[in-house]
């Protein structure tokens, strides 16, 4: 499959890559850090921008490369969460985008980064 992926998909690829790495690096502060700051909160602000763009980034994505992978539903949660912050702010779970950021950014990152040549 790896082949067949073509450079503007590639570049796709790539860009999630960076978002993942992001986020993750913003996870290694630590969950203090991410709590850190009840009046503004900042940490939680810069988590939500970083899994919006990611989001974005997947649903960018073209629709035959989402086809081909519709087995791993990661791509379709990470538009679904993309949304849910897009539209629906004043309902995010920050405990699920301290998931998205901890944990899951990090699987995406290497599930993407073997689609990669």
């Amino acid at each position: 499959m790896t082949a067949a992926l073509s450079p503007e998909t590639r570049r796709r690829l790539l860009d999630i890559v960076r978002l993942c790495e992001r986020a993750e690096a913003l996870a290694a502060r630590g969950r203090a850090w991410y709590d850190s700051d009840p009046e503004l909160q900042v940490p939680k602000l810069a988590a939500d921008s970083l899994v919006l763009k990611l989001g974005e980034a997947v649903r960018r994505l073209p629709e035959e490369f989402l086809e081909d992978n519709a087995s791993d539903p990661t791509w379709r949660q990470a538009v679904g969460m993309r949304n849910r912050i897009a539209h629906e702010y004043d309902a995010v779970d920050y405990e699920i985008v301290w998931a998205v950021i901890s944990r899951h950014a990090g699987l995406l990152r290497q599930a993407v980064e073997a689609l990669l040549p």
